[in-house]
C-alpha cells in the first residue's frame, strides 16, 4: 500500500487513478474499528471502469490498519487528519465518502472545511449514534463478539462475507475500536442546513447500528440531499451490496459533471 506522512505519522491508503488537476477527487473514510479494506469494492470498481476520471484513496485512519499513530476519542480530531491526509497526498477539492463514524467525520468535515468539499456520500450514519455506556464499557474491555458483527449484516448476507469481517476486526486494536465508538458517542451535530454540496446518503434497509430513519433525518436536513435505501443490506451496505452500492455512487459522480 502506498503511504504517506502526516504529522510524523505514517499514513497508509488504498488508491486508484493518476492524480490530475482534471481529475475529481474522492477520499473513502471507513467506520468505527475498521479499515481502508472495507471499501475494497469501490476502489476496485473506480480503477476498472474510470480510471482517467477520478482519483480516491481509501485511507487507514490513525491507529488501524497499516497505519501508524493512535486512534482518536473525538469525530473533529479525525475530521482534521482527513484534511491533512488530503492535503500530504496533494488533493484538492475532493467528494468525500464515509460509512458509519466515516459518515459523521464526512458531515463534521463539510460544515468546517466547506471550500474543500466537492461533495457527499454518506453511507449507513446519522446526525447522532446511541451507543450506550454498558456497550462502551464492553469495547473497552475488548469484548467484539460474532453475534455483534452478524448484527451488521442482513439476514440473506452470506456466512463466509460475515466471518471475513469478524476474522478482520479481530487483527484491529481493541483500544482503537473503543475510542472510536467513544467518539461515535460524543457526537452530535446540527446545523446541516449549512451544507451546500451535492449530498447522497445511502443506507441498507436491514441496518439496525444506523436505522434507515437516521439516513432520512439527515435526508430532510440537508437541502438537496438524495436518499438510497438498499434492500436485502444492513449496516455493511457498501461490502453487502456492493454492485448497487457502486452504481449509485457512479450515477451520482456523473451526475455532478
Amino acid at each position: 500500500m502506498p503511504s504517506c506522512q502526516v504529522k510524523g505519522v505514517e499514513i497508509s491508503y488504498l488508491e486508484v487513478g493518476q492524480k490530475s488537476s482534471s481529475l475529481k477527487n474522492l477520499i473513502f473514510i471507513h467506520g468505527a474499528g475498521g479499515n481502508s479494506g472495507r471499501w475494497i469494492n469501490q476502489i476496485e470498481q473506480l480503477g476498472k471502469q474510470h480510471p482517467e476520471r477520478y482519483y480516491a484513496i481509501a485511507p487507514d485512519l490513525p491507529g488501524h490498519g497499516q497505519s501508524g499513530g493512535e486512534a482518536c476519542g473525538q469525530i473533529f480530531l479525525y475530521r482534521e487528519w482527513i484534511k491533512e491526509i488530503a492535503e500530504a497526498v496533494g488533493m484538492g477539492r475532493i467528494v468525500v465518502v464515509g460509512h458509519s463514524m466515516g459518515g459523521a467525520v464526512a458531515l463534521d468535515f463539510a460544515l468546517k472545511y466547506p471550500q474543500f468539499a466537492a461533495g457527499l456520500i454518506i453511507i449507513g450514519s446519522g446526525t447522532h449514534f446511541e451507543i450506550g455506556q454498558t456497550q462502551l464499557e464492553a469495547y473497552r474491555r475488548g469484548e467484539y463478539t460474532m453475534e455483534q458483527v452478524r448484527a451488521s449484516f442482513a439476514s440473506s448476507s452470506p456466512t463466509h462475507l460475515v466471518q471475513k469481517i469478524f476474522q478482520d476486526a479481530r487483527q484491529s486494536d481493541p483500544w482503537a475500536r473503543y475510542l472510536d465508538f467513544l467518539a461515535c458517542d460524543r457526537f452530535q451535530v446540527e446545523d446541516l442546513q449549512n451544507i451546500v454540496v451535492k449530498t447522497l446518503i445511502i443506507c441498507g434497509a436491514e441496518d439496525i447500528n444506523t436505522p434507515p430513519i437516521l439516513s432520512e433525518q439527515l435526508a430532510d436536513k440537508i437541502n438537496g440531499a438524495e436518499l438510497r435505501i438498499i434492500d436485502n443490506a444492513a449496516h455493511q451496505v457498501m461490502l453487502e451490496q456492493p454492485e448497487i452500492v457502486n452504481k449509485h455512487i457512479i450515477h451520482f459522480l456523473e451526475e455532478k459533471q
